[in-house]
């Protein structure tokens, strides 16, 4: 089991739509299974979101005030590649930088 958490930076995502589009984009690149969802939007703006995965959950929650997004990926797959994980998420949110922490959890 593997816990990816990290952040991206250079990214301005405002609304829930358009942080649960993406989302779903990163979950299907990288082979989850999405169970469930839920999403908030914040006024004036700004978004939390999270998807229940067979696998675990996928959760991100946007600063766009300071053009940051915090991830939260947790993942039971013996397959799970977080180095792939990070990447997409840097590529779909066309972040300028990402800071990453793999936590192994058993």
């Amino acid at each position: 089991m593997k816990h990816l958490i990290g952040h991206i930076d250079g990214v301005w995502v405002s609304r829930a739509y358009h942080l649960e589009r993406i989302m779903f984009r990163i979950a299907e690149r990288c082979g989850f299974t999405v169970v469930s969802r839920a999403f908030h939007q914040f006024e004036p703006h700004g978004a939390t979101g999270v998807l229940v995965l067979s696998e675990s959950h996928f959760s991100a929650h946007t600063y766009p005030e300071h053009n940051r997004i915090y991830m939260d990926v947790f993942c039971c797959s013996p397959g799970f590649n977080p180095d792939f994980c990070s990447y997409v998420i840097e590529e779909e949110f066309s972040a300028l930088s990402g800071t990453w922490k793999l936590v192994s959890r058993y």
